[in-house]
């Protein structure tokens, strides 16, 4: 029999059963010796010794609290997981440190890597390279979670960078992380060879650059992408550049200085459900769907120049323009007291696919409500408007409360039932409610970023019961839970059926609740629509 053959066999069967399973190895930088790797009484005392263990499969790499000054290079590991001792304790993450002592990249990646290779759980500072300060990418499409990542400086080095203080290069998976205090630090020096006597590079993502995977509920924090003042260069999107995923439900705040300019630069992809606010400007240059983001109290405009849907958005107190030079279809937005105007442009004649609908434009200084904006705008509420167009309102539009920046309509709102259906209405408000829902007058949508619904509870008169009323939709139950505490909730009823698509109403007598409401010293309800 061929013994080589037999032999063959056995190292794919190992193989085999490494990819499968994978191994352990631990690491632990405060062990008198490095040991083999395999528990944490024998753990080895580097990552470094730990990769060289670890080959291909699914091993993992545990890693002790501790300083490791490592640049820690990922190759030839498409799906390894290496992590804190526990991820999701912030005490472990914040002491469990990868020091890059300003070398190069904390973390660099091949680049080969498929989601199911995760680095989660720590804290990722002092790197320095052109590309990705905290963490170079390469294209990875690893999956990078739960980590603190601060402290990092991308830089300009022979045409190269600076792109990325935190990450750059990154397509999987971003999310969960702190991503603070990181800059991309431009370069500018006075150079006859070059066009116009000056060689310099602006820095592009402060925070991240470059990540084309979705990046979510991150808080993107206090980074810069320097520029030079009175040199006409400033660093661009001191939060994100250049970033083409899906960019949702993260903290966008307090990025940039006098030198750089828009949270958000070049990102081509959907900008949903974050919080975009503190920063020079919000978001400039941007092509994807901008949907059901708050943006407010920035140091320029909201938002400058971006050719994608803005829809759904609540638009406040920024010293800029709510919206400069948006090209493409903005509908549903509140723009409320920006110091600069309200929405300026597009003014130009020719093709564009720009439309403004069912918006509301109201108290904003400079510039004015609506400036220089060529196509009509329909179905708005403006202030002071006398311009025209089908369905514009210029009445108060009765915010719950401005002065704290609640801009929910009151039940006595002009733009309640008021806009204009159409088919490419987004289906949930900034608040997660239905678009169209009853407001009182007809199965019409509201104008702004809020839909507005009927939520009331009446005494019956003569009687010690209440009726609960709310906008329903046909065809949907409702449970109905009822507190006394709004601590300890019970169910009233599991599933209520629908009167169809105006309100619904729910008597509640004392049976299914143990007393009368109005016999009991005080009662909370609680509604949820199933599934």
């Amino acid at each position: 029999m061929d013994t080589n053959f037999l032999t063959a066999v056995a190292i794919i069967a190992l193989y085999a059963g490494r990819l499968a399973g994978g191994a352990t190895w631990y690491v632990d930088g405060s062990v008198p010796q490095t040991g083999d790797g395999k528990s944490w009484q024998t753990a080895m005392k580097t990552i470094e010794q730990a990769l060289n263990m670890a080959r291909g499969g699914q091993d993992t790499i545990l890693v002790a609290e501790g300083r490791y000054t490592e640049n820690v290079q990922i190759r030839m590991h498409p799906n390894l997981r290496l992590s804190s001792r526990d991820p999701l304790d912030p005490l472990v993450v914040a002491n469990t440190i990868l020091d890059g002592a300003t070398r190069r990249s904390v973390v660099t990646f091949s680049g080969y890597e498929g989601e199911s290779c995760v680095l989660e759980g720590f804290t990722i500072t002092n790197g320095a390279a052109p590309h990705g300060g905290g963490i170079n990418g390469n294209g990875t499409a690893a999956t990078i979670r739960n980590n603190i990542i601060t402290g990092n400086v991308a830089y300009w080095a022979e045409d190269a960078g600076p792109w990325g203080g935190g990450l750059d290069g990154c397509n999987g998976l971003i999310e969960n992380n702190v991503i603070s205090d990181n800059v991309a630090e431009g370069y500018f020096i006075r150079d006859d060879m070059y066009p116009g006597g000056v060689r310099y590079a602006e820095g592009h993502g402060g925070g991240l650059s470059g990540c084309a995977g979705t990046i979510r509920n991150n808080a993107i924090v206090r980074n810069g992408a320097t520029g030079f003042p009175n040199s006409g260069y400033s660093g661009l999107g001191t939060g994100l550049s250049a970033c083409h995923g899906t960019i949702e439900n993260n903290l966008i705040a307090d990025n940039g200085d006098e030198t750089g300019v828009f949270a958000v630069a070049f990102c081509e992809g959907t900008i949903r459900g974050n919080t975009i606010t503190g920063n020079v400007g919000g978001a400039w240059s941007c092509g994807g769907r901008i949907v059901a983001n708050f943006i407010f109290e920035n140091g320029g405009s909201g938002l400058d120049s971006c050719s994608g849907a803005v829809e759904n958005n609540v638009i406040y107190r920024n010293s800029g323009r709510g919206i400069s030079w948006a090209t493409g279809i903005m509908r549903n937005n509140t723009i409320f007291a920006n110091a600069g105007g309200g929405v300026e442009g597009p003014d130009y004649s020719g093709p564009y696919d720009s439309l403004l609908e069912n918006c509301i434009i109201w108290g904003n200084g400079g510039v004015g409500q609506l400036h220089r904006y060529r196509p009509q705008p329909t179905y708005s509420c403006i202030q002071d408007w006398t311009g025209g167009g089908e369905g514009n309102v210029s009445e108060d539009p009765r915010f719950v409360d401005e002065g704290r920046g609640d801009v929910r309509l009151r039940a006595d709102s002009p733009c309640i039932d008021a806009g204009f259906n159409s088919p490419e209405l987004p289906e949930f408000d900034i608040a997660g409610m239905h678009r169209i829902m009853f407001g009182g007058k007809s199965l019409t949508v509201d104008m702004g970023a809020y839909e507005f619904y009927i939520n009331k509870l009446e005494p019956v008169p003569g009687t010690n019961e209440a009726i609960f009323t709310w906008s329903s939709l046909a065809d949907k139950t409702y449970s109905i839970f009822y507190s006394d505490d709004l601590f300890n909730w019970h169910t009233a009823v599991a599933n209520f059926p629908s009167s169809g698509n105006q309100t619904t109403s729910w008597l509640d007598d004392g049976s299914l609740t143990g007393i009368p409401p109005l016999l009991a010293p005080r009662r909370f309800y609680r509604l949820l629509e199933n599934p």
